[in-house]
């Protein structure tokens, strides 16, 4: 008599698994550890997103409750002359500090890529790091004491080497205020945007690279012609986030120059913080927060488009 073969058990009634090394874990548990991040990123992201664009059609003065205006604050915004002077601002200070950050922190990237001794390479590499642990505050700080009129070390040695004969306010005259914030930190190799540079420069097969110098391709040259064809998605990266933080700046401005002289200075996250928390106009604050948003969205959309137009590196 022959033994009936048991059942094998449907998939569809077991519980939805997922197989790991350790054995099977029910396919909620990854989704319970994503909740807390959820929560936070709701409450401190995407919420006061919308806070701010619902109250910028608002004539909101806190304490005083909030009354639906329509676009009347866009249009006193684009009427405001303020307004329009620190959006020119920022895009001159945008422009300059993205060109500045960008071009030093790759030329340092390419300087320890092509250092021969490991050992080097990992010295400059911590010594291009450390920097970033420096709080931003105590780094303007600082700054402003290289640009302060009377014994500011820019001045000091300016007039030591005989190229100045007295002091210069940098940061107290309108055509030299906004050109000191540009060049805060300088050389600007410090960063984020190095790191994300080395590291793709570390990751570019040295095979390439090889082949390049049989041919007789000189160092320079594999610059243009490797390299940076090789890290456009990186560099892409990099202009994004450069371009979003200049745009949305807010600090240099408030620690260094208060948005002077004769609003040289200002800045559109500046000016909403002097509405909102100054003035207490968080309606016209949270329009000036929506400007600024869109404008951001739209810069970083148009570099994707760019980087991704008629690239070979990626599918799109």
């Amino acid at each position: 008599m022959t033994q009936k073969s048991k059942p094998m058990p449907s998939a569809k009634t077991e519980p939805s698994r997922w197989k790991l090394s350790s054995g099977f874990v029910p396919i909620y548990v990854p989704i319970l550890f994503l909740i807390p991040a959820l929560l936070l990123l709701l409450s401190f992201r995407y919420i006061p997103a919308v806070s701010a664009i619902f109250h910028s059609f608002t004539y909101w003065n806190i304490p005083e409750p909030s009354e639906f205006i329509g676009l009347q604050n866009y249009r006193a915004l684009f009427d405001d002359p303020i307004f329009i002077k620190s959006l020119g601002n920022i895009l001159k200070y945008m422009v300059g500090r993205t060109a500045l950050v960008l071009v030093m922190a790759f030329v340092g990237a390419e300087l320890v890529y092509n250092l021969t001794s490991d050992r080097w390479r990992n010295i400059w590499r911590m010594v291009f790091t450390i920097p970033m642990v420096i709080p931003i505050t105590v780094n303007l700080l600082v700054w402003q004491q290289v640009y302060a009129g009377r014994q500011g070390m820019l001045n000091e040695f300016l007039t030591g080497i005989g190229a100045m004969a007295r002091p210069y306010p940098w940061l107290g005259r309108p055509d030299t205020a906004l050109p000191a914030l540009i060049f805060i930190g300088f050389p600007a190799v410090a960063g984020f945007g190095f790191l994300i540079i080395l590291a793709a420069l570390q990751n570019l097969s040295s095979e390439v690279n090889d082949a390049a110098l049989i041919d007789g391709c000189s160092r320079l040259r594999r610059v243009f012609a490797i390299d940076l064809p090789a890290i456009r998605g990186p560099l892409a990266l990099i202009l994004i986030l450069s371009l979003n933080q200049g745009m949305q700046e807010f600090a240099p401005m408030l620690v260094m120059t208060q948005g002077g002289p004769i609003n040289t200075t200002m800045s559109p996250a500046y000016y909403l913080y002097i509405q909102g928390f100054t003035y207490g106009k968080h309606g016209y604050a949270s329009a000036i927060g929506a400007v600024l948003m869109l404008m951001t969205l739209m810069l970083s959309m148009f570099i994707l488009r760019m980087r991704y137009r008629k690239a070979y590196d990626v599918e799109v």
